[in-house]
């Protein structure tokens, strides 16, 4: 009798791996990553608010977000404890 041979692990992993690059490629070449980002560096989204400069009892919040230049700053509530 003839033994069965199966797919070994290594060809499994790699399959995965490729189709994962795959998805990505083409989430990026369609242009839903975009939405993606903009959504995330959206100040409203992150729980901030855009304002001149912060309160004392905000901090800024750090990278491109979504404010205009008259209020540059996105400015979310410290946490009390």
């Amino acid at each position: 009798m003839k033994k069965a041979q199966g797919l070994p692990l290594n060809a499994i992993v790699i399959a995965a791996l490729v189709l994962i690059v795959l998805v990505v490629l083409i989430l990026v070449f369609t242009g839903r990553i975009g939405s993606f980002v903009g959504g995330v560096q959206n100040c409203g989204a992150q729980g901030g608010s855009c304002k001149a400069s912060c309160d004392p009892k905000e901090a800024p919040l750090g990278g491109q977000t979504s404010c205009a230049v008259s209020t540059p700053a996105c400015c979310i509530p410290t946490p009390t404890g």
